[in-house]
């Protein structure tokens, strides 16, 4: 009966894992292509202007711009719970608990299968769930949480840049245990420095469960470019035709042309990244509905390697070609040559199949 139900769940399983995969890949070819018009729209519209002026006739109307970074002489970012200060555009306090991890894999069998590993996060990690909890126990709560701090006031020429963008802002440098020296407060009780952070453990290369440990970093970035709306003196967010937003800063000097290609590169890449996805559930997907064809031939030693062989393989073509199928008919609209390549590769795929399935019939014979 269990043997029967652990098929059973198999086939359901895949049949979800099908399902999902085609609806992502579906789903994102239409968002790489609303994307992309967004973004050559974008292109065809925006306007390249100087920062160290402001042109009121600009006014909402897509511009591209870049400048120094202006911070205020007197501005700084300051922890006040750690009195770690910077002048900087965006300072994050990272801080981590050394915490129980929890992995769960199931074997054809259905059996559930959990390791247990201790690692720093930076977040609770909930271990009332753990199948193993009593002897895999995390703290109920973190005595500090990570914080990320922007200035105000920070220009770029004569605009205003604000906090949204300045939060995008990335924060690679880290503070030097020498800063962290000078600047620490000593007088939180149970903390010191070690190395790059503070922490509350008494030796951080050998930490317990429950340990601390807290980190700043921030941007030192002198310049930057944006490509956004000029609303007054200040910047917003472009929305497409198409409802695609656009609202973008880089760091360094950079013209209108390389955040459009920054843009396209990003969409051109989550699109691959999302069609690769959606192929492998929809393979895994065959492979769980197929995989009764394993488990009824797996106690034969020959038999049962080369169904299995043979199972993968099919899952493998299948699988790639019903995403091919896919992907050429959502592109039918867009791109129709495209379209035509994909559905010859699929009657290619086709063929192989039933050539094997011809091979398997004569060789049974």
């Amino acid at each position: 009966m269990k043997k029967g139900n652990s098929i059973f769940g198999g086939i359901i399983a895949g049949i979800i894992l099908v399902i999902g995969g085609i609806g992502l890949l579906w789903w994102n070819e239409g968002r790489t292509v609303k994307t992309q018009q967004g973004i050559d729209e974008a292109k065809s519209n925006f306007i390249q202007v100087k920062s160290d002026k402001i042109n009121s006739k600009n006014d909402n109307k897509l511009i591209a711009t870049n400048g120094k970074l202006d911070l205020s002489d007197s501005e700084e970012l300051v922890d006040e719970d750690f009195n770690i200060k910077v002048q900087s555009a965006k300072m994050e306090r990272v801080v981590e608990m050394y915490q129980w991890t929890e992995s769960c894999t199931t074997d054809e069998d259905n059996h559930e299968n959990c390791t247990y590993k201790k690692e720093w996060e930076d977040s609770l990690v909930d271990s009332s769930d753990f199948k193993q909890s009593n002897s895999h126990t995390n703290p109920s709560s973190m005595p500090y949480e990570g914080i990320v701090y922007t200035a105000e006031n920070v220009k770029m020429g004569e605009f205003i840049l604000p906090e949204s963008l300045l939060k995008t802002l990335s924060t690679k440098k880290e503070k030097k245990t020498s800063e962290l020296e000078e600047e620490f407060n000593n007088e939180i009780e149970g903390y010191n420095i070690d190395g790059k952070y503070i922490t509350d453990s008494s030796n951080i290369d050998k930490p317990e469960i429950g340990d601390i440990r807290v980190s700043f970093k921030y941007n030192d970035a002198d310049s930057v470019s944006v490509l956004a709306v000029q609303t007054s003196d200040t910047l917003t967010e472009y929305t497409s035709k198409n409802g695609t937003k656009i609202y973008r800063l880089k760091e360094g000097i950079h013209q209108g042309d390389a955040i459009i290609q920054d843009l396209t590169d990003e969409n051109q890449t989550l699109k691959w990244i999302l069609r690769l996805v959606g192929a492998l559930l929809v393979i895994f997907g065959i492979a769980s509905i197929l995989s009764p064809l394993s488990k009824l031939t797996g106690f034969i030693p020959i038999v049962g390697n080369v169904v299995s062989f043979a199972t993968a393989l099919v899952s493998f073509l299948l699988g790639t070609a019903i995403s091919l199928i896919v992907i050429a008919i959502a592109w039918l609209r867009f791109r129709p040559l495209l379209s035509i390549g994909l559905l010859v590769v699929v009657v290619i795929i086709i063929v192989i199949l039933l050539t094997l399935k011809k091979k398997k019939t004569k060789s049974a014979e």
